[in-house]
């Protein structure tokens, strides 16, 4: 019988250049550490074409690097709606790329798939702050405020697909 395929989240953000690699790239890392990326898959895109094929902001792959992440293999791609049979978890940046999504979702349980990123992270979910900050127009700072919101929603993020995990696999 052959094995189910992993689990697959991918990350969504307008181009694909800031935000959605961060989440890429940190909760691939973290999948890894767990001794699970034989069971997970991560990805990202972009709601847009504009990036298609560029590195990730020089900003972006600075941050990550600075806090121990390899962000310089990332190319951007646009999200591809005919994937949602293939993902499990679509996390979103803010409320437009949720509402973007939710339009190019086939049907409802594929709607029901798509998340604010910072849902999984229980501080920001109490202060009621779901969506990622855009740090493009930023400078530095921009770029670690957004850095420490997705790094800190990815922890929750790895304890939400372990929990799925084990109830697929108990």
């Amino acid at each position: 019988m052959p094995s189910p395929r992993p689990f697959h989240v991918t990350f969504v953000c307008s181009g694909n250049i800031c935000r959605s690699p961060m989440g890429h790239v940190i909760l691939e890392q973290l999948v890894a550490e767990a001794g699970l990326a034989d069971a997970v898959t991560v990805s990202s895109s972009g709601t847009g074409d504009w990036h298609v094929g560029e590195r990730a902001d020089p900003r972006t792959v600075d941050v990550l690097a600075h806090h121990g992440y390899d962000g310089s293999g990332h190319r951007a791609r646009e999200f591809d709606a005919t994937a949602f049979d293939d993902i499990d978890l679509v996390l979103a940046s803010d409320d437009g790329h949720v509402r973007h999504l939710r339009r190019l979702a086939p049907t409802s349980d594929h709607r029901s798939r798509i998340r604010l990123v910072r849902e999984f992270d229980p501080t920001a979910v109490a202060a009621g702050t779901l969506e990622t900050s855009d740090p493009w127009y930023g400078d530095e700072e921009h770029f670690r405020r957004c850095f420490t919101e997705v790094e800190a929603a990815c922890k929750g993020v790895l304890e939400h697909i372990r929990g799925r995990l084990e109830m697929e696999h108990p």
